[in-house]
C-alpha cells in the first residue's frame, strides 16, 4: 500500500505539473494556443526523473488523467526536439514495453503508429546514426538501436496493419550501413533487425493474402449460374411485370414450371 501511494503522489503531484513549470512548458499562448487555455507539455527534466522509473510507473504515469494529454502532445504534436530528448524518449518507451499493465501499456504504444514522432523525428535520426553524423559512442548506437527494435517488435505484434507508418526501412538500412562499414560489430544486433525485417514483410503478406480472401467474399457470383434466391427475385418480377395474380390459375401453372426446372438444372 505504501508504495501504491507514494507512486500516486509522484505521479500526481512531482510529475506533469512540476515537470511543466520546471521546464518552462507551462505557458500560455504559442503554437496557436489560446491565452487562456494552458499549453500541455512534458519536460525535459520531468522526462530524465521518469526514465528512473519502473516500467509499470512509467505506464502509469504517461496514461494517467493528469498526463495523457501531454503525453499525446509529445507523440504527436511537438515538432522540435534534439537528439538528447529522441534518444531519451525512446529508453522510456522501451523500458515501458516490460510493464505489466496490458491496457496501459496498449494505451500508451497506440499513440506511436504513424506518429510525429516517429516520422518527423526518430526516422531522421535513424538517417543519421547510419552517416555517423551524431555524437553518440557505437556503444551507445547499439543501445538506441537495440531499444529501437524493441520498440517496433512490439508495435507489429499489436498493431499488424501499422507496419507502413513504422521507420522499418530506415531501421534496417541504417544498421546494415553501420555494420557494413566497420562501425557496428554487433552481429547480433544485425539479426535483429534482419528478423524485424522479415516480420514486416510477413505481416504485409498476411495482410494482403486476409484482403483477398475478403473480397473474394464480396464478389458476385459470375459462372453462369443463377442462386435459388437470384432466380425466385426474377420470377417475382416477371409476375409483377405482366400483373398475374397469385391466385390465379396461370399463377400456379407457371410456378409450378419455374418449380421443376429450378430443381431439373441441380
Amino acid at each position: 500500500m505504501e508504495g501504491g501511494r507514494d507512486a500516486g503522489r509522484w505521479d500526481g503531484r512531482a510529475g506533469t505539473r512540476r515537470g511543466r513549470i520546471e521546464n518552462g512548458t507551462l505557458g500560455l499562448g504559442g503554437d496557436g494556443t489560446p491565452r487562456n487555455q494552458f499549453e500541455v507539455k512534458l519536460g525535459f527534466t520531468e522526462l530524465q526523473a521518469l526514465e528512473t522509473k519502473t516500467p509499470d510507473e512509467i505506464t502509469l504515469h504517461l496514461t494517467s488523467s493528469r498526463c495523457f494529454q501531454a503525453t499525446e502532445y509529445l507523440f504527436k504534436q511537438q515538432s522540435k526536439m534534439e537528439d538528447q530528448w529522441i534518444v531519451l524518449i525512446v529508453n522510456i518507451v522501451t523500458k515501458a514495453c516490460d510493464s505489466s499493465s496490458k491496457e496501459g501499456l496498449l494505451k500508451l504504444l497506440n499513440l506511436l503508429p504513424g506518429s510525429s514522432f516517429l516520422n518527423l523525428q526518430l526516422r531522421p535520426y535513424l538517417n543519421k546514426l547510419s552517416v555517423n553524423s551524431c555524437s553518440l559512442p557505437p556503444s551507445d548506437v547499439a543501445v538506441v538501436l537495440r531499444n529501437v527494435v524493441k520498440i517496433m517488435n512490439e508495435l507489429l505484434r499489436r498493431f499488424p496493419s501499422c507496419y507502413a507508418d513504422l521507420p522499418l526501412s530506415d531501421l534496417y538500412c541504417g544498421t546494415r550501413m553501420l555494420s557494413d562499414t566497420g562501425q557496428l560489430a554487433d552481429d547480433a544486433l544485425v539479426t535483429e533487425v534482419d528478423e524485424i525485417m522479415n516480420l514486416r514483410i510477413q505481416k504485409a503478406e498476411e495482410l494482403k493474402r486476409k484482403e483477398e480472401e475478403r473480397q473474394k467474399r464480396r464478389k458476385p457470383r459470375r459462372d453462369g449460374k443463377m442462386t435459388t434466391f437470384m432466380k425466385y427475385s426474377l420470377f417475382q418480377r416477371f409476375l409483377s411485370v405482366n400483373k398475374i395474380n397469385e391466385l390465379s390459375l396461370q399463377y400456379v401453372l407457371i410456378k409450378h414450371i419455374w418449380i421443376f426446372f429450378s430443381w431439373s438444372e441441380r
